[in-house]
C-alpha cells in the first residue's frame, strides 16, 4: 500500500524534481510509503488505439507500463507532477495516461473492471508553467488529468499550479512553496483517513 509519485519532467534537478523532494520529505515525516516513478527513464510505448483493451480489458503492449497496472490497483494514492508544454502535460505523462485506456475500457465498455473500484484512493495533480499566470493556463492539462484519475479509480482531491517558473524557480517562489505545503499536508490527512 503506497503512494505513487509520477515525475513527468525530463529535466533533472529542476522545478518538478525539487517539488517531489519536498513531497517525499513530508511523506517520510508522516511515515507513509511511496515510490517515485521517473517516467522519462521508463520504456512506455504509445497507445496505438488497436482496440485490444476494449475486447479484453488489458493492454496488448508489454513494456514497463505492464507492472504499473498492478501498482495503480494496489496504491492508496497517486501524485502527478508535470511541466506544462503547449498548455498541456508532458508527452511522457500523456503516454502514460493514454495507456490507462485499458482500465477505462474494462470499467466503462466491458463493465468488468480490471482495477478494484471499491478501493479508496486519493490523487493530486501539480503542474508547473513557465509563463506568467494567465486565464486557463492549466486547463488543457487539467482536462486530461481529470480523465486519468477517473481511469485509475482515484479521487482527485487537489490541483496545484505554479506559474512563471521561467522567471522564478520553485526554490525562489516562497508563496508557491507555502501553498504547496498546505496542499500536501491536507493530502496526507486525506490519505491517513482511508
Amino acid at each position: 500500500m503506497k503512494i505513487l509519485i509520477i515525475n513527468g519532467s525530463p529535466r533533472r534537478s529542476k522545478n518538478c524534481s525539487k517539488i517531489i523532494e519536498n513531497i517525499t520529505t513530508k511523506l517520510d515525516e508522516a511515515k507513509l510509503n511511496y515510490e517515485v516513478l521517473n517516467i522519462y527513464k521508463m520504456n512506455i510505448d504509445y497507445c496505438t488505439a488497436c482496440g485490444y483493451c476494449e475486447r479484453t480489458g488489458k493492454c496488448v503492449i508489454k513494456d514497463e507500463m505492464t507492472p504499473l497496472y498492478e501498482e495503480f490497483d494496489k496504491s492508496i494514492g497517486t501524485i502527478v507532477v508535470s511541466p506544462m508544454f503547449f498548455q498541456s502535460i508532458s508527452t511522457k505523462i500523456k503516454t502514460l495516461v493514454d495507456r490507462t485506456q485499458a482500465f477505462y475500457s474494462s470499467k466503462y465498455i466491458l463493465k468488468q473492471p480490471s482495477i478494484d473500484v471499491n478501493k479508496e484512493r486519493k490523487g493530486m495533480f501539480i503542474a508547473v508553467g513557465g509563463q506568467p499566470k494567465y486565464e486557463n493556463q492549466f486547463l488543457g492539462g487539467q482536462l486530461v488529468m481529470d480523465l486519468f484519475f477517473k481511469s485509475i479509480n482515484t479521487k482527485l482531491i487537489s490541483n496545484v499550479y505554479m506559474s512563471n517558473s521561467d522567471e522564478v524557480s520553485y526554490v525562489e517562489n516562497k508563496e508557491f512553496q507555502q501553498e504547496l505545503n498546505e496542499k500536501i499536508d491536507n493530502y496526507i490527512k486525506e490519505i491517513k483517513s482511508i
